[in-house]
């Protein structure tokens, strides 16, 4: 009696796993920061996220990686200098959506690292190339449009501050469209 009353209760205890619900969002758009001594950068950011929402409920948590290039240019009487800040930031993403099961509000946030490297080089400028890693966090919004059972497409906006050690910490800026799939 007790091996079965065991089983029972692993089973129903199993059973949780069973029902979570995972997703996948490959995304990019335009970011925007202040690279080295306040020049304002622009560029690009692509994005991947696996995520994972345990009992199909409205919160969700991710793994989230990408590339974020931003790039400076300051003309200077002297010549041009041009600044590009490379970052890989690796984090923890947990989510909250609202909304129905076609159209989902989500609010989201953003703990952990980034590799990066800063390049700068000109005329009027000392050259510099360097690698560096800190802490990476914030958090942004966004909306999810559910094509299918499946498929979704998503638009989001995320605010993040990168630390580095060596040169100069800042908020990077990033506004983001993309594809999802659930499964």
């Amino acid at each position: 009696m007790k091996k079965n009353v065991f089983i029972v209760f692993l089973i129903l205890i199993s059973y949780q796993a069973f029902s979570q619900e995972n997703m996948v969002t490959l995304s990019g758009g335009y970011s925007f920061a202040n690279v080295d001594n306040d020049f304002k950068g622009t560029g690009y950011r692509i994005n991947g996220l696996f995520e994972f929402k345990p009992m199909s409920g409205k919160f969700a948590h991710g793994i989230s990686f990408g590339y974020i290039h931003l790039t400076s240019i300051d003309e200077k009487v002297s010549g041009t200098a041009t600044r590009t800040v490379n970052s890989f930031p690796v984090y923890y993403a947990p989510k909250v959506m609202f909304g129905s099961e076609k159209f989902k509000f989500f609010i989201k946030g953003a703990l952990g690292m980034q590799f990066a490297g800063l390049k700068r080089e000109g005329a009027g400028v000392v050259a510099l190339d360097d690698n560096d890693f800190g802490f990476y966090g914030g958090g942004g919004a966004g909306v999810m449009l559910f094509l299918s059972e499946k498929l979704f497409i998503n638009a989001e906006y995320e605010i993040a501050w990168a630390s580095n050690s060596w040169y100069n910490d800042g908020w990077i800026n990033s506004a983001m469209g993309g594809i999802g799939f659930r499964f």
